[in-house]
């Protein structure tokens, strides 16, 4: 009898190793036919903003999100950035650096004196070329850091997601914009006479004005798939940038028109829209022969044609138009790149960091590049 239980337990083990065979076969196979590039991670831009506040009623009262549709198009080659100098390649100047001890993204002050660098929960004011610290702050315990303005005195808080606190380092004035809805994230506009805010219980944005309070703009329209969006300024202060996942779109604040949705086959991790209010550009990946290749896009928003699109090495987590309107600088890699934008020919304008670059940013009068490693590194290049 021993003998027969002995026998009837090794067939129950023997069965159930089979079972854990077939089940981890099959979920290998459902985990090899998943998309890679479709999870379902919200992810923004991560070389803009710190990260937004959520709550847990983001997501309430949002309308039925349409199907999102890809554009495919033809792949063109990509850029070599592997040449060495003397092929079409020419450094820029070092001006000069400076170094930080926590990551943060860089925001020139309009006179070009200072600069901003707006960290997660704090910011400083440093003088430039001296690089000397003007100002320093930190936000105390439930207080979420927004955006610091253009001038570099004026910056905003938010203790509970629906007043913002508009403080001047400078004179010491304070006030209070009492907005009477839940909010995501806020940005003031480039010239820092406004502060748009992303809304929190439906798709849409609200302008106020910084000086008197003021609503001045109400912005919807925009629909997605996405749970998780972003709203902000372009260069220009007459344009609102949605962006959600792989969908952006952009709209004229005085109107309200919102112009055709682009799609993209993969998340957007960069954007710009120029100070002249036309030419749109985007990063994300793009499949050619069922292969993703790190792509820059260059669009009419308006029409929402695409005019130009050029493949890199690697991905460009940070693009910006110049003042002028002239170039596009991409960040790929530890490269920078220029593109023409009269020629849409690339400038072969390249320069090395040691490390990824995680933003560059053109000085106001776009003599100045500067680009930031990983946020720690600010490197400031002379333009020729």
């Amino acid at each position: 009898m021993s003998k027969e239980r002995n026998i009837m337990s090794s067939k129950k083990f023997l069965i159930l190793i089979f079972l854990v065979v077939i089940i981890f076969s099959l979920s290998s196979c459902n985990k090899a036919n998943q998309d890679p590039e479709s999870n379902d991670v919200d992810v923004l831009p991560s070389e803009s903003y710190p990260a937004p506040i959520f709550s847990e009623t983001q997501t309430d009262g949002y309308p039925i999100p349409k199907s999102e549709t890809p554009i495919i198009n033809a792949y063109p080659d990509p850029i070599n950035t592997e040449a060495a100098p003397g092929e079409g390649f020419s450094p820029l100047d070092l001006i000069s650096e400076f170094s930080i001890d926590e990551p943060a993204r860089m925001k020139w002050c309009a006179d070009q004196n200072c600069f901003s660098l707006i960290g997660y929960g704090y910011f400083k004011v440093i003088s430039y070329p001296e690089f000397n610290e003007l100002f320093t702050y930190e936000s105390q315990e439930n207080e979420y850091f927004l955006d610091v303005s253009s001038d570099g005195k004026s910056y905003a808080t938010t203790t509970n997601n629906q007043d913002i606190i508009i403080k001047n380092w400078k004179s010491d004035a304070e006030s209070v914009i009492q907005t009477d809805t839940s909010f995501m994230s806020a940005s003031f506009s480039p010239d820092g006479k406004n502060i748009m805010l992303t809304k929190m219980d439906e798709w849409g944005a609200a302008i106020f004005d910084v000086e008197n309070g003021e609503r001045i703009a109400t912005l919807t329209g925009f629909e997605t798939a996405a749970p998780v969006y972003d709203v902000r300024y372009g260069q220009s202060t007459e344009y609102a940038i949605w962006m959600a996942r792989a969908t952006i779109q952009v709209s004229e604040i005085a109107t309200n028109q919102l112009f055709p949705a682009i799609f993209h086959q993969d998340f957007i991790i960069g954007y710009d829209l120029n100070n002249a209010g036309t030419f749109l550009a985007t990063s994300a990946a793009e499949a050619t022969n069922d292969e993703f290749f790190p792509t820059v896009f260059l669009y009419d928003f308006r029409t929402g044609e695409l005019i130009h699109k050029l493949t890199t090495e690697k991905s460009v987590y940070s693009l910006q138009f110049s003042p002028d309107n002239s170039h596009l600088a991409m960040a790929n890699g530890n490269l920078i790149a220029m593109l023409d934008m009269n020629t849409l020919a690339d400038t072969n304008h390249f320069v090395s960091n040691d490390a990824a670059i995680s933003q560059i940013v053109f000085s106001p009068d776009g003599s100045i590049l500067v680009s930031s490693d990983e946020g720690l590194r600010f490197m400031f290049w002379g333009l020729n």
